[in-house]
């Protein structure tokens, strides 16, 4: 291993790929921990993985601790024994950042191909809602427009070097919780983009190390970590003129407190341009902003949670300001990300980019100058020389020969980045030959890095030597006490401290959000899961191994599916799971009462597309039960609801009739079967529970009295299971004494009232009365054609029984997950139409962007149906002075993700 915490790009990647073998946490991987993990990876026998645990266990002492395990990897046995696949699996284990940031190409495109299409669609000339009328503040207001009864921070303009000290004094005692007021903060950004425009015109600044004893500070990554900003400013002091600071970019997102970095540096430009200068990373983007903190991005949620949609979008207008690189004392180039792809690359050349039109160029632009834009922003250095194909997929992997190229032809002695944390644990990283620096300055990154933070000092009197402040920053609530000290404060203690207090903790975080996040990508996948469990016939249980591998497989993911599923406890004794239940485990709904109206709706339609078709029983049977041998198989059932025109896809037809046959109690080696009876009684009972809910009180007393009543009669031959749906079919031939497959109205009222008991039935506390049975026929006959078919009759009794949930779920689960997975791309498109910045738009509009995201979507990904479409829009529209209107961004964040087992909401998306 290097000396002096320099580690090559393998050795740093596979200290956090150690911990994630060791669960315990206890300095070993444990051959059960390495079997776990090894299994979960795919690609890899049991007897592959016995021999490569047997060769990283060179001291033969049953387990594998750090210095072996580098060892092993760093001597070439393991890659060797692990083939192509092996290795590509453990290239991807190694970084789950760049899987994140990867992920966000996927949705810029995305999101991109939406305005597209509604731009193509004419939807941005059509007439908008306008901006609400705001209630007038009580009392008065100041110059600002700020109430004069606001008791938060008030600014005083203009904006001087101890005004910002106030304000970063008032964060540091107040953290997030008293936010500035909503004047002051676009106060702050109209004339911050205004200022630095002026002040930085080019995409490079040229700047010096402050003369004669001046220094400057470089600080890296912090995204939304105010901590570490309130622990650098206060242990080096404010930004002034000869203490001046570099941000190298990436000050939001993950972090919940992006919004109060900004205002504190933009501040003190404001105050005095030589202080601070800003450069732009790869999160300083709206396409990486609109994703959750859980997928990289958080700003766009955390900005619209504090102050609303006007106020983020001057932040993005903020950001096209940014510059994107630095020379300092023209010997040092900093830069967010790193090189790129262009051949003798200059800086008069970067200093030609289109930088201020927008803040980042679409990710798969082809256009020379925006690759190059992109690489500035993404690319990362490899040991390997020359130029590479990076993984997070933007941006390039290049070698040292690129970094001394690039300096010689530039005259530079070496250059500073970040965009990365470095994986040995510290907060800098030298690489090249020392000539390409890494600065991090997030420490304990995400809550559970264990990592430190860093910023490189170069001071006027050692230029171009420089140092390097290493940290670890306290928790936020307790800042105040600590700035407080004063002179006492021994801020390397503190960090040290810090830092190994944290590691256990750290641990249990990461394994926390590992497990979280693997819930999503299953609630995600569930379409493709269920269409694999349907196409694959698999059986009720899979042993842990084989369900591991389905998920890694159907994931696409290297997550730790054995680990994982040991921990959520759904291994039974036999090492088996129960694939139903465990899809039916996690769902994802909307707490929204106009979707929950939505949801009825569509059950309804798909049930009354057959009822509508008026069959007699004989016709209905004949219709699923395609071989007449009594049952229905799970390709017949699909054939025929395929054939109707129900509003659903074909994903949604393979998440319902998954649902269906979980219950199945007639096996072959073949496929899933029930009995006709029991397929139309499930399927019946769905709606049974969503239309009844329309009838009058005393009817469905009634109606129930009577299921009770047929209940207690047994039928010949049927099993416990199949009994109540036999007993519907047996009596309705009873009761059809014409003999033609339906029911006359006054057949049904005969037939019924010959039910034993009946004549103690009750209702409104009188005996229940002819005329009053022939009303109750009347409202069930749903086709209106004065006949009951046999699936209107069987709907009016099915009582709602165990699993009836699980099957109103997955009628519409599947369109959920699907709003849920691009909820994202649905805000962006409304976003771009919602010109009053009011989260709100025309039902017409709201259509039309879910139209784009069917657009978006790939040739093998099922989209939201037309009708589906205008049923939602219509369910979720309220009347307004402008028209039928939808509240998008209240409808985008009512997502819930509901533990089933126990009915706790495990996430919630609010903000």
């Amino acid at each position: 291993m290097a000396e002096d915490g320099q580690m090559s790009e393998q050795e740093k990647q596979l200290r956090d790929c150690f911990g994630k073998f060791d669960v315990n946490g206890d300095g070993k991987i444990q051959a059960d921990e390495f079997k776990r993990l090894m299994s979960s990876l795919g690609g890899f026998s049991s007897k592959e993985i016995r021999r490569l645990f047997k060769e990283a266990d060179s001291d033969g002492s049953g387990s594998v601790d750090w210095r072996e395990f580098l060892s092993w990897i760093i001597n070439g046995t393991a890659l060797k024994g692990m083939g192509a696949k092996g290795a590509a699996s453990f290239e991807r284990l190694l970084n789950a950042e760049t899987q994140d940031e990867a992920s966000y190409v996927e949705s810029a495109q995305v999101g991109h191909s939406v305005t597209e299409y509604l731009k193509k669609s004419g939807s941005k000339d059509r007439r908008r809602p306008r901006a609400g009328r705001k209630a007038a503040a009580k009392g008065g207001c100041d110059e600002f427009g700020v109430p004069e009864d606001y008791v938060g921070h008030r600014i005083e303009w203009p904006m001087t070097l101890p005004g910002a000290q106030a304000l970063l004094d008032h964060f540091l005692l107040n953290g997030a919780n008293s936010p500035l007021h909503q004047k002051h903060v676009m106060l702050i950004l109209d004339q911050f983009v205004e200022a630095y425009k002026t002040r930085h015109p080019k995409p490079v600044v040229n700047t010096e190390v402050p003369q004669p004893d001046g220094r400057l500070i470089i600080v890296g990554d912090t995204h939304g970590q105010l901590a570490d900003v309130l622990h650098i400013l206060y242990h080096l002091g404010p930004p002034n003129a000869k203490n001046r600071y570099l941000f190298n970019g990436d000050m939001v997102d993950r972090g919940s407190q992006g919004v109060e970095i900004l205002l504190i540096i933009f501040s003190f430009f404001l105050a005095d341009p030589e202080s601070i200068i800003i450069h732009r990373g790869n999160h300083e983007n709206e396409d990486m902003n609109a994703l959750h903190a859980d997928n990289g991005g958080g700003f766009e949620d955390e900005v619209m949670e504090k102050y609303g949609l006007s106020v983020y979008r001057n932040f993005i207008n903020a950001f096209k300001a940014l510059s994107l690189a630095s020379v300092i004392n023209k010997e040092i180039f900093v830069v967010h990300g790193g090189l790129t792809r262009v051949k003798n690359l200059t800086i008069d050349y970067i200093n030609t980019l289109p930088f201020q039109e927008y803040t980042a160029p679409h990710p798969m632009s082809t256009n020379v100058k925006e690759q190059l834009f992109s690489d500035l922003l993404w690319s990362d250095p490899t040991e390997h020389e020359g130029k590479y194909k990076s993984d997070r997929g933007v941006g390039i992997k290049y070698g040292p020969d690129v970094t001394t190229k690039f300096c010689s032809q530039n005259r530079l002695r070496f250059l500073v980045r970040s965009h990365q944390v470095p994986e040995d644990g510290r907060g800098f990283q030298k690489q090249h030959n020392d000539r390409c620096v890494t600065v991090f300055s997030a420490s304990n990154y995400c809550g559970d890095g264990g990592n430190f933070g860093a910023v490189i000092v170069l001071s006027a009197a050692n230029f171009p030597r420089y140092e390097v402040f290493e940290h670890f920053a306290a928790p936020l609530e307790e800042m105040p006490a600590i700035v407080a000290q004063g002179d006492a404060t021994d801020w390397n203690q503190m960090s040290t401290s810090q830092q190994k207090g944290s590691a256990e903790a750290s641990r249990a975080a990461r394994q926390e959000k590992t497990f979280a996040r693997m819930i999503i990508s299953i609630i995600e996948k569930k379409p493709q899961l269920w269409a694999h469990v349907i196409k694959s016939s698999l059986g009720q249980k899979l042993p842990a191994d084989d369900f591991a591998r389905m998920m890694e497989q159907q994931t696409e993911s290297d997550h730790p599916w054995s680990e994982a599923l040991h921990a959520w406890g759904v291994v039974d004794p036999d090492g088996n799971i129960e694939v139903t239940k465990f899809l039916n485990r996690w769902v994802v709904k909307s707490e929204s009462a106009g979707y929950s109206s939505f949801v009825n709706d569509a059950i309804k339609q798909v049930y009354e597309a057959i009822v509508a078709l008026d069959m007699d029983l004989t016709e209905t049977f004949k219709m699923f039960d395609r071989d007449g041998d009594g049952t229905v198989d799970l390709n017949e059932a699909k054939y025929v609801l395929e054939k109707f025109d129900l509003g659903l896809s074909s994903s949604q037809i393979d998440r319902l009739l998954g649902q269906l046959f979980s219950t199945s109690v007639i096996t072959t080696a073949d496929t899933a079967r029930m009995s006709i009876q029991d397929f139309l009684g499930h399927f019946t009972m769905v709606y049974s529970s969503t239309n009844n809910a329309d009838l009058p009180k005393w009817v469905l007393d009634v109606l129930g009295q009577i299921g009770r009543l047929i209940v207690k009669v047994k039928a010949p031959g049927a099993t416990d299971e199949s009994q109540d749906s036999t007993k519907m079919s047996q009596l309705f031939q009873e009761i059809d004494t014409s003999g033609d497959g339906v029911l006359q109205l006054d057949e049904f009222v005969t037939g019924i009232e010959k039910l034993p008991g009946l004549d103690k039935l009750m209702v409104d506390g009188s005996p229940l009365s002819h005329s009053k049975l022939v009303d109750i026929s009347k409202i069930l006959d749903v086709t209106h054609d004065g006949t009951l078919n046999y699936l209107e009759f069987q709907q009016a009794f099915q009582l709602k029984g165990q699993g009836t949930t699980d099957l109103e779920n997955s009628l519409v689960e599947d369109l959920t997950t699907l709003l849920f997975r691009y909820r994202v791309h649905v805000r962006t498109g409304c976003q771009f139409l919602d010109e009053a910045d009011s989260c709100k738009v025309l039902t017409e509009d709201f259509e039309n962007v879910l139209r784009g995201v069917n657009n978006a979507l790939h040739s093998n990904e099922q989209g939201i149906s037309e009708s589906q479409i205008k049923h939602l829009s219509s369910a979720l529209a309220v009347e307004d002075e402008e028209g039928k209107i939808i509240s998008y961004d209240e409808f985008l964040r009512s997502f819930v993700i509901v533990d089933t087992e126990n009915g706790s909401v495990i996430k919630s998306f609010r903000g």
